[in-house]
């Protein structure tokens, strides 16, 4: 027994001895913040643990999410994100990164069905420059899909490509250069967005009948061409005036780990891992020994990118409060017996954040923005009666919008059963009506809950009625939260029918929840 205890005593000891500086994994572990991008090497760790004896723990995050990450200080011992050159850019990101090496690259690019790339006559078309993509937008001449450039690299890139090209200038793009009138006339196209480029891909194969086409990596792109569920093959156009390429750097955070972070850099630029990853995800090898099908990306012309954050925070503002085509934002949110206490504290603090109260960098880009609407409709045992609040174009007035939509939820009072379906069929019906006469905006509905259904119809009856819906009132989506004990296969038969998507507020905090979902919003 005495030896056990002073086992236990030499383990307490060795554990609290831990220096700064040394590793955030185990010798063998790494602990890697990556971008949600990189959940297709998912297969290849296996690969890369036998090569080189490194076990990778991968955390993911959207871009700026990442960026915010490494500022913060988060522990960790590599960042290996789509790209580097926004966190570049962050004076205490700069500083944190030790080594930094590129490992696959693919573009962002303009994919579009065969039959409306044949009628613009861009099939096979090398002249073909993004001001003719945007005035063939504004025009109505295609419709479009896009990932928020706030919460992806794919919507970050084509954004900050095209604002670029727009501008006529060769060189790293200043704030006066900003075409915001033709980027404005672009945006009037998109018909669909989401907060990642994969679930982009998703979305775009369950409504590819409403949309053209959609902005996303080549390499998606081929692999969507190869999916039995598309409908017609996608053209991919890449603009003569230049493209922005992911180029997926592994950066050496943890300077305590630089021998094992030499070993995987080896690896992972070397003949077998670029061979494997080139055959899995159509991403093309930085390797110059590994030859692939299609190598016509490398002679493109690369698109600057600016030098200055200040200019790069402005173009990611304008998109967000004037170039993006304005949305109508529902939240149905559970104010019954269950929220009391914490959970409805939190609920109140993640709405505060969307309001302005969260000053990071994803919290600014996740704030209510100019020209949207937004409804609030709580519940509990029945359904609530909707608030309506109005953001338009002036700084001052919407400040007393979101004063005033903060008060309202801080006046929340937990109390009462749970009407979920009910209370989804009532936010339905009203964005629906809106969405007729006003279908120039975005339409989504938020819900939360943390209980089960134990008032009003249930989801078998929500069902039914939603597709007894005509099909010009079909297709709101609808992003249920998850929360305490809510049951999980009922809100995802909600989301799968709408074609939204459910979130986890038991695996993240439930700010951090909100701040992912407006990315599909």
């Amino acid at each position: 027994m005495k030896s056990i205890i002073a086992l236990l005593v030499a383990v307490f000891i060795l554990s609290g001895c831990q220096k700064a500086g040394e590793p955030a994994g185990t010798d063998s572990v790494l602990v890697v913040l990556a971008g949600s991008e990189l959940k297709d090497i998912e297969p290849l760790l296996p690969k890369i643990e036998a090569a080189t004896g490194i076990r990778l723990q991968m955390n993911y995050a959207g871009s700026l999410d990442a960026v915010e990450k490494l500022q913060s200080g988060e522990a960790v011992d590599m960042a290996w994100l789509a790209s580097n050159r926004y966190a570049m850019l962050v004076p205490a990101v700069k500083s944190r990164i030790v080594a930094s090496e590129r490992t696959m690259l693919t573009p962002v690019v303009l994919g579009l069905k065969q039959s409306k790339a044949d009628e613009l006559h861009w099939t096979d078309n090398p002249k073909v420059s993004w001001k003719d993509i945007a005035d063939a937008a504004n025009q109505g001449k295609f419709t479009f899909a896009m990932s928020n450039p706030a919460s992806s690299n794919t919507g970050f890139s084509a954004l900050l490509g095209l604002a670029a090209a727009l501008s006529g200038k060769g060189d790293a793009l200043e704030e006066k250069d900003i075409d915001a009138k033709r980027l404005a006339s672009f945006f009037k196209a998109q018909r669909l967005t989401a907060g990642s480029s994969g679930w982009l891909a998703d979305a775009y194969l369950k409504e590819q009948d409403k949309v053209d086409g959609l902005i996303n990596y080549a390499s998606t792109l081929r692999l969507m061409n190869q999916a039995p569920g598309l409908n017609e093959k996608l053209v991919l156009i890449y603009p003569e005036d230049g493209i922005v390429t992911a180029d997926y750097p592994v950066m050496l955070v943890n300077p305590a780990r630089q021998d094992a972070y030499n070993k995987l850099v080896a690896y992972l630029r070397g003949v077998e891992f670029q061979q494997l990853m080139a055959q899995s995800t159509l991403r093309r090898p930085v390797n110059p020994d590994v030859i692939v099908a299609d190598s016509s990306e490398a002679t493109r012309v690369e698109l600057a990118f600016p030098a200055k954050l200040a200019v790069v925070d402005a173009i990611l503002t304008a998109f967000d409060h004037h170039l993006r085509r304005p949305t109508d934002s529902t939240f149905v949110l559970d104010q019954s017996g269950s929220m009391s206490g914490e959970r409805i504290e939190g609920l109140k603090a993640a709405m505060a954040g969307l309001s302005g109260a969260d000053t990071s960098i994803s919290g600014r880009f996740s704030q209510f923005r100019n020209r949207e609407r937004i409804f609030l409709l709580p519940f509990s045992d029945s359904v609530g009666t909707t608030e309506r609040f109005d953001m338009g174009d002036d700084a001052q007035s919407n400040q007393t919008t979101l004063n005033t939509l903060s008060a309202r939820v801080n006046s929340l009072q937990a109390g009462g059963g749970t009407a979920i379906f009910s209370s989804a069929q009532q936010a339905y019906t009203e964005s629906a009506k809106r969405r007729r006469s006003d279908p120039a905006r975005f339409y989504s509905i938020v819900l939360l809950t943390d209980g089960l259904n134990n008032n009003g119809i249930d989801v078998n009856e929500f069902a039914k009625w939603y597709k007894l819906l005509p099909d010009e009132d079909r297709g709101i989506k609808i992003f249920p939260v998850i929360f305490g004990e809510a049951n999980q296969d009922e809100l995802k038969q909600l989301s799968d029918l709408t074609g939204g998507r459910t979130f986890d507020s038991r695996k993240s905090n439930l700010s951090a929840i909100f701040k992912e979902i407006r990315g599909y919003q």
